[in-house]
């Protein structure tokens, strides 16, 4: 088989699966009552069913279990030792964010024994690197493998690498825990409009495989390849107006993944956080204000930007249509080849600033438009 008929093959049985089960997922949160019920802070009018996540999640675990048979047939596929344990890692770490999130969804738990899970999915991740801080040769004869999923470096402009290993493991750790648990927290948040998350998660898998296909990282492609698949067969049961939603169990675990694929095969954070800028730098700043109104960060609200829009007069579909294009725009400028770090780095500013000039904007309207 050839490179892109397995990356292909990976993509389309992650999306046929998915899309095979979610009518299955529906009725059976029909049949038990699980169900997303209108609110003041909702978008939808009518009880929706709610565990689109389950469907997901089991699409991306067969097609990257098949992915594994690969190496059969072709010897690129084969993967290296630590590898297959960081996979291992990932697998505990996300049954463990989409157990407690399926529990959230069906009994809505507090928020800090979530959190906790969150936390100690994040560790199980790093592995055991926890206690084992050697960075072991690659095949290049390179010391840069790390027994565990970890964030030991990253390049930065006008830095040629910022090592956080050789600073302090330490560091490293608590890097690696903060990207992991804000990226899980990031994709819940975004999940506020139909379509929205899922559509913006498969953007970013995407970039993130064609970026690891770039260097040649044939094994660390399948992973988003299949997370891409998922989302983009729960599509169309979740495109406004939504038949399902993918619920916590799906948001949680699609941030998970995420973030641990922007690790794994090489930190690619400049790739992650230009194609997800906008929710990202939505997710800081709502902090922020949050914080500074004297709030809790983890207050729920209808304060997003995606929310200001609706605000403002725009459909679901043109502002899910607006996030896709932008993550798309900036997915493909952090795939360009031509552009130096630098440039991508002002890119990435400049994505910034039209994000907080719009939330500002629509903020400034709604409240004028309330006080009328």
């Amino acid at each position: 088989m050839t490179i892109l008929l397995e990356a292909m093959l990976t993509f389309a049985l992650a999306a046929a699966l998915t899309a095979a089960l979610v009518p299955l997922v529906r009725r059976m949160c029909w049949q038990y009552g699980w169900l997303a019920q209108p609110n003041a802070r909702s978008m939808h009018t009518a009880p929706i069913p709610t565990l689109g996540g389950v469907a997901i999640l089991a699409g991306f675990f067969v097609a990257l279990g098949v992915s594994a048979l690969f190496a059969r047939f072709d010897p690129m596929f084969v993967r290296t030792p630590y590898e297959s344990l960081r996979l291992l890692l990932l697998l505990i770490g996300v049954l463990l964010v989409a157990g407690i999130s399926l529990a959230d969804d069906i009994y809505n738990l507090p928020v800090l024994p979530r959190l906790g899970v969150h936390i100690l999915a994040a560790l199980v991740a790093v592995g055991p690197y926890l206690w084992d801080h050697t960075l072991y040769l690659d095949l290049s004869g390179a010391a840069t493998e790390a027994r565990g999923i970890i964030l030991t470096a990253f390049n930065f402009p006008f830095v040629e690498q910022v090592h956080l290993h050789n600073l302090s493991p330490y560091l490293a750790i608590g890097a690696t825990v903060f990207w992991i648990v804000g990226m899980q927290n990031m994709l819940n948040w975004l999940d506020g409009l139909d379509g929205l998350a899922a559509g913006v998660t498969c953007i970013a898998a995407v970039v993130l495989a064609l970026h690891a296909l770039e260097l040649g990282q044939w094994t660390v492609a399948l992973l988003p390849l299949a997370l891409a698949g998922a989302c983009f067969g729960f599509l169309p049961y979740n495109i406004h107006p939504a038949r399902i939603f993918m619920g916590d169990v799906g948001a949680m675990s699609l941030g998970y993944i995420l973030a641990v694929s922007a690790i794994i095969g090489g930190a690619k954070l400049a790739t992650a956080l230009l194609v997800l800028g906008v929710p990202i730098i939505d997710m800081a700043w709502l902090i922020i204000t949050r914080v500074r109104h004297g709030r809790s960060a983890a207050h729920a609200g209808r304060d997003h930007l995606h929310h200001r829009l609706i605000a403002l007069g725009f459909s679901q579909r043109q502002v899910v249509a607006l996030y896709y294009l932008l993550s798309t725009m900036f997915g493909a400028i952090a795939l360009l080849d031509v552009m130096t770090p630098t440039a991508k780095l002002l890119a990435l500013l400049l994505l910034g600033v039209l994000v907080l000039a719009t939330i500002w904007y629509a903020g400034r309207e709604v409240q004028d438009r309330v006080s009328v």
